[in-house]
């Protein structure tokens, strides 16, 4: 059964989820990064009756370790299975006055968390449930999180791809600007555009030789999100089949030859299960510093 939803009613609807964090913060000067050793704790959110909270680890030498994101394993349990999205991201696109959540919204249930100041690149993440994947068919059509952790503020991701009638409800022309390619020596050879646009994400760039796409199955994975040619995201993907497994496990990020700005830069991403605390963490971490050119 296909669930439509009234203009008046989606507004409700969206009125009562957790606000994105500091969407509104226009005028508020960065706050300078923690760099004092040990782990900041941030933003909180909820997804179903669970709780999802930012992280920061820094070590006794000013040097980032990890960013990322904890949950607990109850968390899983009460996942939203329907509707299939949330409604922050929707578009009337035959204008019948209706949202159709099946083909006029992308994103499935989603929360924004900003991450304490830090000395790395990444200001929020937003974290995507997808209780029947996305596309490709037969490749991400899995029940899945996507863990978009985000280089640009969260008023640049909004506003660079604004919701329109092209495929992934992006405005045309923010879509043919996000499809710009990044420069060959800024992305590891491996990851191939998609030019999969989605409203409020961007670009995406997938790795062509990760398992999914080499006759194996989809368990994690990780893309690289861009727009007009810049990296604007780093995402791990990965099932809740496979979180179920309790894994403990990082998977290195492969490199580019070169990096546009100097920084401290990923170079793995890690799926962890503390089975004395019952708790999840999924964060990006060995920070290498790089000079820019």
């Amino acid at each position: 059964m296909t669930l439509k939803l009234t203009g008046l009613t989606l507004a409700l609807l969206a009125a009562s989820l957790p606000a994105m964090a500091h969407d509104d913060d226009t005028n508020v000067p960065p706050l300078p990064p923690q760099t004092a050793a040990g782990t900041f704790f941030g933003d909180s959110v909820s997804i179903g009756n669970g709780r999802y909270q930012t992280f920061i680890r820094n070590s006794q030498y000013d040097k980032p370790e990890a960013v990322g994101v904890v949950f607990s394993k109850q968390t899983l349990d009460s996942l939203p299975v329907a509707p299939v999205t949330d409604g922050k991201t929707c578009l009337d696109l035959n204008g019948d006055n209706e949202i159709d959540m099946h083909e006029e919204c992308v994103g499935g249930h989603s929360r924004t968390m900003y991450f304490t100041p830090n000395l790395t690149q990444f200001k929020s993440i937003t974290v995507n449930w997808e209780p029947h994947g996305h596309v490709p068919a037969d490749v991400y059509d899995k029940p899945h999180f996507d863990f978009h952790f985000y280089t640009i503020t969260d008023i640049e991701r909004l506003a660079s791809t604004p919701t329109g009638t092209c495929a992934g409800l992006v405005n045309c022309a923010a879509s043919a600007k996000a499809v710009n390619p990044i420069p060959a020596k800024y992305v590891h050879p491996d990851m191939f555009n998609t030019n999969l646009v989605y409203a409020h994400m961007g670009n995406h760039y997938a790795d062509g030789k990760s398992p999914e796409f080499n006759g194996g199955g989809f368990t994690h994975t990780f893309i690289l999100g861009a727009f007009d040619g810049a990296i604007t995201f780093y995402e791990p993907m990965l099932t809740k089949a496979y979180l179920q497994t309790e894994p403990d496990q990082c998977t290195p990020i492969k490199q580019p030859a070169a990096y546009l700005t100097t920084g401290w830069y990923a170079t793995k991403y890690c799926i962890r299960y503390a089975r004395n605390i019952r708790q999840y963490s999924i964060s990006l971490e060995g920070f290498k510093y790089r000079i820019g050119s």
